[in-house]
Order: C-alpha cells, then sequence, then structure tokens
C-alpha cells in the first residue's frame, strides 16, 4: 500500500514539473511584450453588454443571406468613399492603393498608388475632386520614413498626392481628466493652435497612426483619430491592436489641421482607443460636437465643441456587443457602426480581473481565442437608441471595418487579409 502511495506521490511529482516546464518553455518561446502594454494595465473594468442590443439581434445570418460580393479583382479594404452620381466609388485597399469602382458593373481597378497603407477617406465638401485621407504603417519600418503616417490630399483629376501633415504637438501626458470627464478635452477656441511649418523636434512629434478623419462642412478643419501613439503603430487588425485593446490603454488622440490657417491643434487625449468619427451640427457650417468610438471600451461618446455643454464629453450608448470601428450616416440620419470583431466572454472576464492580463500578453497570437463573428449596427440620429443589429459567423469573410450607406444600399468593407470583392447588401425592411 505504501509503495502504491509512493509511486502516486513520485508520479505527481514529476508531472507537476513538466507542466510547469512546458508553460515556461512556451512562455520563453513568445515574444515579449512591450513594456508599455504591461505598464497599462490598471484597475479591474466592468464593460456592460447592452440589452436593448442584444433584444434586436437577427435570429438568422441575414448578412449571409442578402449580400453580394462582386468584383472579385478588389483586395480587402479599410474604407469606401462612394460617388453614386457618377457611377464610381474609391477604395483604400489594405494592398497600399486606392480603388477604382465603376458601381454600374462592380469592376474594380487599381487607381492610386498611395505612399503608405491608406485608411480613412473623405470628400473636400466644396471640391468633389479631392480626397483627404490617412495614411499609416501597414507594416513594421526598420528606418524613419520621409513620408510617415499623417494626413494626405489627392487630387482625382491628376492622381496628384500632396502631404497635409505629419507631426502634432506633444500633449500633456500628466493631465488627468477631471472627475466629471472621461478624458481631456479642448472646445472650439480652448485648444492651442501651432503653425503646421513650426512643429519640430522640441514641440511636436510623428504621427503614428492616423486611422480615420471627418472634415467641417465648409472644408476647412480636419479632424482626425490617432487610436494610440505607441512608436511604429500600424494601422488595421493585429496583435499590437490587440494589446492595447486587452489592456485598456489611455492612448487615444485626436487632432484637428486648420486648413485655413493651416495650423495643427490637439482637441483631445487621455480616451481609450478612439477610432470612427463624425462631426455633429446644430446649425450652419460650424461643427457642434463630435461623436467617437471608444473601441476598447465599446462604446460611444460625444465632445461638445459649442454651446451649454461646451468643453464636456458624455457617453452616448455603452455595452456595444463587440469593437466598434468605422461609422457613417445615411440620408436619414441615421448611424451604423461596423463591428469587426465580436466582444467575448473572456475578454469581458480579463477587464474585471486585469492581474491575468499579463499573462494573457505572452500568448502567441495564433493561439489566441478570436472570435470570426463580425456585425454591424444601426443607431438613431443622435446614437442612444439601438434600431437594427446583424451578427455574420464569419463564414464568408470576417472583419467588417466600415458601414458605408448608399442611396439605396450597404456598402460593407471588410479588412480581411486575403479577401478579395465589393460587398454590398439592401438596407435592412424593419429598420
Amino acid at each position: 500500500m505504501r509503495k502504491t502511495n509512493y509511486l502516486s506521490i513520485k508520479c505527481n511529482w514529476i508531472n507537476i514539473p513538466l507542466y510547469a516546464l512546458t508553460a515556461v518553455l512556451v512562455l520563453f518561446s513568445c515574444k515579449t511584450p512591450e513594456e508599455y502594454f504591461k505598464n497599462q494595465i490598471k484597475e479591474p473594468v466592468e464593460l456592460p453588454y447592452n440589452q436593448a442590443i442584444e433584444s434586436i439581434k437577427s435570429k438568422e445570418d441575414v448578412i449571409k443571406q442578402n449580400i453580394s460580393i462582386d468584383g472579385s479583382l478588389l483586395p480587402a479594404q479599410d474604407e469606401i468613399l462612394l460617388q453614386e452620381d457618377l457611377g464610381r466609388a474609391f477604395v483604400a485597399s489594405i494592398d497600399g492603393w486606392i480603388w477604382k469602382v465603376d458601381l454600374t458593373n462592380n469592376q474594380a481597378e487599381p487607381f492610386v498608388k498611395t505612399p503608405l497603407l491608406p485608411g480613412g477617406m473623405v470628400f473636400h465638401p466644396k471640391n468633389q475632386d479631392i480626397i483627404y485621407m490617412c495614411l499609416s504603417r501597414g507594416k513594421q519600418h526598420n528606418t524613419s520614413l520621409s513620408d510617415g503616417p499623417g494626413i494626405y490630399e489627392l487630387t482625382i483629376s491628376t492622381k496628384l498626392i500632396r502631404k497635409i501633415g505629419t507631426r502634432v504637438p506633444i500633449a500633456d501626458k500628466t493631465k488627468e481628466p477631471s472627475n466629471d470627464q472621461i478624458g481631456v478635452f479642448y472646445p472650439l477656441g480652448k485648444e492651442t493652435k501651432i503653425p503646421i511649418s513650426q512643429l519640430n523636434e522640441t514641440n511636436s512629434r510623428n504621427v503614428e497612426k492616423a486611422d480615420d478623419l471627418a472634415i467641417s462642412k465648409d472644408g476647412e478643419r480636419i479632424y482626425f483619430t490617432e487610436p494610440y501613439d505607441h512608436p511604429n503603430s500600424i494601422l488595421g487588425v493585429s496583435s499590437q491592436s490587440k494589446h492595447e485593446v486587452l489592456t485598456l490603454g489611455r492612448n487615444g488622440h485626436l487632432w484637428k489641421y486648420d486648413l485655413k490657417d493651416n495650423t495643427a491643434s490637439l482637441v483631445a487625449h487621455q480616451y481609450t482607443y478612439l477610432d470612427g468619427i463624425l462631426l455633429e451640427y446644430t446649425q450652419g457650417e460650424q461643427e457642434s460636437s463630435i461623436l467617437l468610438n471608444e473601441l476598447s471600451k465599446s462604446r460611444l461618446i460625444r465632445l461638445h465643441l459649442t454651446g451649454d455643454k461646451s468643453g464636456k464629453d458624455e457617453l452616448v450608448i455603452e455595452g456595444l456587443p463587440g469593437f466598434p470601428d468605422g461609422m457613417d450616416r445615411d440620408a436619414k440620419g441615421r448611424i451604423w457602426i461596423a463591428i469587426p470583431v465580436e466582444r467575448s466572454k473572456l475578454i469581458t472576464w480579463l477587464h474585471k480581473h486585469p492581474f491575468w492580463k499579463r499573462l494573457v500578453l505572452y500568448i502567441p497570437e495564433s493561439l489566441q481565442p478570436v472570435s470570426k463573428k463580425t456585425a454591424i449596427i444601426a443607431l438613431s440620429p443622435n446614437g442612444d437608441i439601438p434600431l437594427y443589429y446583424a451578427v455574420h459567423d464569419g463564414s464568408l469573410f470576417s472583419y467588417i471595418i466600415v458601414v458605408v450607406p448608399g442611396k439605396e444600399k450597404l456598402y460593407l468593407a471588410v479588412y480581411q487579409d486575403g479577401f478579395k470583392g465589393f460587398v454590398t447588401m439592401p438596407y435592412p425592411n424593419n429598420i
């Protein structure tokens, strides 16, 4: 009897080190995460699920049932810019090209190669021959870039690309939000403007990741989001962006380039992963507030630029079922938001138990459980009432990165590496 117990104990004693040794070997074989990801892990955070959104979820995969996939040459995309009156669209693709799509026959062709990976794009509101776009790294670069991430201008008729700005003022990261604020925000007239020509190594830094942008109705002010400012940030879904989502770093910046006086200014910072952006107006051509997606916290926020709430930020809707990316308005004012990846119960649990996040940072990306489900959501014009929610199971594609409302249908930009096609679907009948 003693011999049996002894052998059992001995075997257990042997097995424990073997499991531990295996774990150690796995950890040593993994890439060590950057220190800033470890350091920005803070207190527990509870991210809810919005029951009003869950209650309107389509019971079937209506995206899969109703989409059309055309233009088999078109690579995966980050943005779709429509000119339906001219029968065409311009698409920012992950191959580093702006593609042109003929909307009549859905034929796509490369239009112009960009210095870096193109992201968000908008037309000049008073000159449809001009596109403003975000450019960022699509991969790691070992040497400094002569034309780095930032905002660029494309003239369609000539295919000429002009740099607007690739530097931004240095932000005071020691400044904390007040108790009644989500982040640090400077409303219209309170921002510090610096001439773009005077931005230097002392008073500014390079843009690390220009993600999405919006332009004022008068065409004079470009606002753009920088989700985080880690060195050599990469556009798109990457291990870097996943680590930022996991650790909830407050590194999101909102910048403004004033094209009239050629200045750069910080509008907001100390937010988490700022991504999609929309300008709002009460009257005239002066923007009154800004809607922004805080992607990693699965919510939509508003910054008040003018009016009685000037300088205040507020939560519009939280508990989104995934990580909100690009958003746009349709002709009725409804807000369409893309959900590239659903928020798993695991990451929601990790936010409540941040101790375990440090270990997860060491797990190779290929071994991390990531849902293939991707979704689209429609909200009321104010953004606080969910109107529509549909999920695709990922069997055709993952990573819907933006929903662009057209006159008669929705255009879905798919960011999945290796995917090809131009994806559209009719407007749902039930909204």
